[in-house]
């Protein structure tokens, strides 16, 4: 095992996080945060449809996965191994 492979991996760590600004407009901020929902409806829906083979593949467990699909469109993302 390499230390890479050992470390958490995060590519976007500000991903699917409810915006909190309040120098936007509220229409703005109200936008940014469907758009959030949205992708993380969308993320979960992905998530729960993958086999075990490919979540093997991201190094993810299917515990891990089964549990972050069930949560609620307004729950952030946890880590998921």
């Amino acid at each position: 095992m390499s230390y890479q492979s050992r470390q958490r991996f995060v590519a976007h760590p500000v991903a699917f996080v409810t915006p909190a600004s309040t120098r936007l407009p509220l229409r703005s901020r109200l936008a940014m945060t469907l758009k959030v929902w949205r992708d993380r409806v969308a993320a979960r829906r992905h998530l729960a449809a993958m086999d075990a083979r490919s979540l093997r593949d991201a190094g993810i467990s299917p515990a891990a996965a089964a549990y972050e699909s069930g949560k609620t469109f307004w729950q952030a993302f946890g880590p998921l191994r």
